[in-house]
């Protein structure tokens, strides 16, 4: 299995935990800018230079990249993107940041924006990875929103257990069991450490091992782990069983 990590608030103490990190693995880092994304690029190569560095955009404004977005923000996000030639996560969600203000901002603009991003993930879809909501690959509604689509290129369900109750974790798994193409997917798994939100319940060791065994027995090859900070020596324990 291949175990790849998220780190959404990068530093130079997040990624010297890579240094923890003995299998091979790709990271995917947030930033706001890219000269910002090419200055803890090179921090990273430092630990492990043969490590395959992703960037993940923060949009201006919505945090996240939906139609919901401000036009302007990802007509110039998207330029700026076409001139780096790094693996892309697209984090398809919901904005955010004054989330009912874009929601009325840019309702007229909705249908614009979603051929923005579609036009930009096909024309990209060799390198890109999307991150979408646990049940966006069946929901109709979510196709609908711009937070799916029908294109040929990885996507990461975002089945972070530890921020759900037992239903809806048992909902997520009978879908991923449905899924027959598993190698056009990959599963975001925690969280380890918090994220933007700043509440985010924290993913045991143990219930860690519970998820990959489950994912691994479901036939999924790749896994990305939110967070890269939270990664210790239990972490590191388990996650050695599946690589």
């Amino acid at each position: 299995m291949k175990i790849q990590f998220y780190e959404e608030f990068p530093d130079k103490t997040n990624l010297k935990k890579l240094k923890l990190i003995k299998f091979p693995t790709k990271i995917f880092i947030a930033t706001k800018s890219i000269p910002e994304f090419k200055k803890y690029e090179k921090i990273v190569k430092n630990y492990k230079k043969d490590l395959e560095v992703a960037y993940w955009p923060i949009v201006e404004n919505s945090y996240w990249i939906s139609p919901f977005s401000n036009t302007r923000d990802l007509v110039e996000l998207f330029n700026k993107l076409e001139k780096i030639k790094n693996p892309l996560l697209i984090d398809l969600e919901l904005p955010l940041r004054k989330r009912w203000r874009m929601y009325v901002k840019n309702i007229f603009s909705f249908k614009r924006n979603k051929r923005i991003i579609k036009n930009f993930l096909n024309k990209n879809k060799s390198r890109i990875t999307t991150a979408e909501y646990p049940f966006a690959f069946v929901s109709k509604f979510m196709k609908f929103l711009g937070l799916n689509y029908n294109l040929n290129y990885e996507r990461s369900i975002m089945w972070y257990s530890s921020m759900f109750p037992n239903y809806f974790n048992n909902k997520v798994k009978k879908n991923l069991i449905k899924i027959k193409n598993k190698s056009n997917y990959s599963i975001s798994l925690g969280t380890i450490a918090i994220g933007i939100l700043g509440n985010e319940p924290i993913l045991s060791s143990e219930n860690l091992e519970k998820d990959l065994e489950f994912i691994k027995k479901c036939g999924f090859n790749k896994v990305i782990i939110f967070r890269l900070e939270g990664i210790n020596k239990d972490y590191i324990k388990v996650l050695n069983k599946f690589v």
